[in-house]
């Protein structure tokens, strides 16, 4: 309700005229016109402002306000108690906040708008060269090896420290090699004759039980392989502490009579063994004269040519280190020259089998002259040949 007093005796304001929808009027006949005043009454500027105003206020001027609901206590109603509340919201509840200060208020700092943003040109070298793989890596990687290795330099630097160090490196190794896995105890030698085996453990000299890491087996082969006798040579550590080695032996195949004696030779020209005596090994061949090893391809070539001679072959000589004599029994030779000697012999051979040149008394045939081979006879051949000479021809020598 208004909070005006509403006077039931005042007389009630005529219905304003109805607004028409689009059209305007001046004055307006709502606001504009005065209300009418009857006779007898005083102006409206002399009233007081009370009696000024109008009984009815419009209903869209004024609309009216809804009453308050007042709620009623009831008369006999008893204080209720105040909740129990936890220790810490009642603290919080008690305290009293005009005594606690505010926080200082931080000013606003004003950008700087005379500071340049972009880099300086140190700034942009320096990421340039950051950006550069060579020093990333280095300072990743080089950089902290290098401080590694200046304090370990310095560390090292003192005697007494690389005494201490090397003391117990060797006291480490020590320990190592101590152990039972690595103790070798016994050898192996496998080998085509039992002679050459025992010739080969004894001159490797190994003292048992010795550990693996002592064992110098590139050593130890050198070793073996500086007999004749042997070409080749392996060596293992095998399990259960067994140094086994494998010989592979040189294998003769002539017989070479120097100044000293009789010596066994390989197809290299190897010596393999010292020969006792010419009849121990009488299936092989026999040459001859100072550098006849060199050249025992070319002797073995010329062997084999004289097949048809074996049984009266008894060798070959090496003739002033460029050419080869074939000796034959009853003291009969084949000169041979220093080129083509394998084509003469076989010429020779070729006139044995046709007309048993060989069998003749012929001292020597000499073929160093392969255009003009020469005929040297015996003694008793000679005086006969010239004998016939002088018959035929009458002529006395």
């Amino acid at each position: 309700m208004s909070a005006l007093t509403r006077d039931p005796s005042a007389r009630r304001a005529p219905a304003a005229p109805a607004r028409t929808r689009g059209t305007w009027h001046w004055p307006d006949p709502v606001e504009g016109m005065p209300p009418t005043v009857s006779a007898g009454t005083p102006p409206e500027s002399e009233l007081p402002i009370a009696a000024r105003w109008p009984v009815e206020m419009p209903a869209r001027a004024w609309p009216p306000m809804p009453e308050p609901e007042v709620a009623r206590r009831p008369a006999a109603a008893q204080p209720q108690p105040e909740p129990m509340l936890p220790p810490a919201v009642a603290s919080v509840a008690a305290m009293d906040w005009a005594e606690i200060p505010e926080p200082p208020v931080t000013p606003a700092r004003t950008p700087n708008r005379t500071r340049d943003p972009s880099p300086s040109r140190l700034t942009y070298r320096l990421n340039r060269l950051w950006l550069t793989p060579t020093v990333r890596h280095f300072v990743r990687i080089g950089l902290p090896m290098l401080l590694i290795a200046g304090l370990a330099g310095g560390w090292l630097a003192r005697e007494d420290n690389r005494a201490l160090l090397t003391g117990l490196v060797t006291q480490a190794q020590d320990w190592i090699k101590q152990q039972p896995m690595f103790q070798v105890t016994s050898i192996d030698v496998q080998s085509r004759s039992p002679e050459v085996a025992e010739g080969v453990a004894r001159i490797l000299g190994v003292t048992f039980p010795v550990s693996t890491w002592d064992l110098d087996l590139g050593r130890l082969r050198q070793t073996a392989e500086a007999l004749d006798a042997v070409e080749r040579a392996w060596l293992q550590v095998r399990s259960g502490g067994v140094l086994e080695v494998r010989i592979e032996e040189r294998v003769p195949v002539m017989i070479w009579r120097n100044g000293v004696g009789l010596d066994l030779i390989d197809a290299t020209g190897h010596r393999v063994a010292r020969l006792a005596t010419r009849a121990a090994r009488a299936d092989l061949p026999l040459i001859a004269g100072e550098g006849a090893p060199d050249e025992i391809a070319e002797a073995r070539l010329l062997w084999a040519a004289a097949g048809p001679l074996h049984p009266r072959l008894r060798g070959l000589v090496r003739i002033g280190q460029r050419r080869w004599d074939m000796v034959l029994d009853r003291g009969q030779r084949i000169l041979l020259p220093a080129e083509g000697a394998l084509g003469a012999l076989e010429r020779v051979v070729a006139l044995d089998s046709a007309q048993q040149l060989l069998s003749r008394d012929v001292v020597a045939v000499d073929m160093r002259n392969p255009a003009r081979p020469t005929l040297r006879l015996t003694g008793d051949a000679m005086t006969e040949l010239t004998r016939n000479r002088s018959m035929q021809t009458g002529a006395v020598n």
